[in-house]
């Protein structure tokens, strides 16, 4: 992992998130404080059970929140995409994270302080309204996501995996492109990835998505959407 690279503009892309709700001073207290991280290939960037002190926004690639079992095996939970903090909730909880955070390969991550975010949202409280909303918003996302693997069939049931993901990532449509590969969904959807592969097949041969090389691409988002809740 390397460190801060001149030609990310990190006070535009804080300026495009919750924090941008913050006075001119408070985010240039944020921008000379941070760091920018890339990471060429999957790095853990944070281990389970020890306090998070970077809050990271995502730029490129993804954060990959990762459960283990006793056992050992790993259990994907979330993907944060562009645009989106990893994570909200382990910023203002004071207890250790129960989770690890892996970057993807070819990521770029804004890292800030938490105890400085904490600090400037204490002084600024408006903010937090809207961290709130964006926390919700992704409780809802989860609720949905939750909802469909009980009820739907395999195939919806990828087709929202898609869609929510698209959603979380910023990408309501009409239409949009959605970094990832079937190894990811397979881990997201906790199916393997022969099945995984299947599903992704069986969408497209009805015309919904199109797989292109490390990202699958949606002409028109809401008929996806609408096949996923048929």
């Amino acid at each position: 992992m390397t460190n801060p690279d001149a030609r990310v503009d990190v006070m535009a892309c804080l300026k495009a998130t919750r924090l941008g709700a913050l006075p001119e001073p408070a985010l240039a207290r944020l921008v000379a404080a941070s760091r920018v991280e890339r990471c060429e290939r999957e790095t853990l960037l944070h281990p389970a059970h020890t306090p998070l002190d970077w809050l990271r926004l995502v730029v490129t690639g993804y954060i990959h929140i990762v459960a283990r079992r006793q056992e050992g095996d790993e259990v994907s939970l979330a993907d944060i995409g562009p645009g989106a903090w990893a994570t909200w909730l382990a910023c203002f909880m004071r207890s250790p994270t129960e989770h690890d955070f892996y970057s993807s390969a070819d990521a770029c991550f804004i890292a800030v302080p938490t105890a400085l975010v904490r600090t400037l949202c204490d002084e600024h409280p408006a903010v937090y309204p809207l961290i709130i909303e964006e926390i919700g918003m992704r409780t809802r996302l989860l609720m949905a996501w939750t909802g469909q693997s009980v009820m739907a069939a395999p195939e919806q049931r990828m087709a929202k995996l898609i869609c929510l993901l698209l959603q979380a990532q910023g990408q309501p449509g009409p239409a949009a492109s959605l970094k990832t590969t079937q190894a990811r969904l397979a881990k997201l959807a906790r199916c393997s990835r022969q099945s995984a592969n299947t599903l992704v097949n069986q969408l497209e041969a009805r015309g919904l998505i199109r797989q292109a090389y490390g990202s699958i691409e949606i002409d028109d988002v809401r008929a996806l959407w609408a096949f996923s809740e048929d």
